[in-house]
């Protein structure tokens, strides 16, 4: 997969369709089986939040294309003084430095629009891929938090978290 084919754009209301193909596919989701989206309606939300942080913020998630189709969502959210990273990428996309190159740009856009924010990113213990790409990217672990399955929430963040803010992060699962 080439690089230079890889590009970023805001989401927009006519995506809705698009990523809810992804984020309803349960391969995308292998590692977090209960995260898969049944309802189109619920796609639509994520899609308008994203388009409501762009008018808010200035930034917000992304539509992930590869030549042009779109194979993905990512970037940051904002919080109440943080930035959430995140990104949902089609498997067909996995293994060639897509989810890295979605925090690196992520990253630099969230320290040019609020550097005073911290970037912060959670996965499962059971995603090593996902960390992989926030460390690559540019984030280092600073928590990790068991959870009563046996598996963890691994917190990823450009700087050290004061406490108040890590248990608002480990709050949203």
């Amino acid at each position: 997969m080439n690089p230079d084919t890889w590009g970023l754009r805001p989401l927009v209301d006519d995506d809705v369709d698009d990523v809810h193909a992804i984020v309803s596919d349960p391969d995308t989701w292998v590692h977090e089986p209960g995260g898969c989206f049944e309802r189109v309606e619920r796609s639509g939300a994520l899609v308008r939040e994203a388009v409501a942080s762009w008018r808010a913020e200035g930034l917000g998630p992304w539509a992930v294309l590869v030549a042009d189709e779109l194979v993905g969502l990512g970037g940051v959210t904002p919080m109440t003084r943080w930035w959430d990273l995140g990104a949902r990428l089609s498997p067909h996309v996995w293994g060639h430095g897509l989810a890295t190159w979605v925090v690196e740009v992520a990253l630099g856009a969230a320290h040019r629009t609020k550097p005073d924010w911290p970037v912060v990113a959670r996965s499962s213990s059971t995603n090593p891929a996902s960390g992989r790409a926030c460390e690559n990217g540019g984030l280092a672990p600073v928590h990790v938090e068991p959870w009563p399955d046996g598996t963890s929430c691994v917190v990823h963040a450009d700087r050290p978290l004061e406490r108040d803010l890590l248990r608002t992060v480990l709050a949203l699962g």
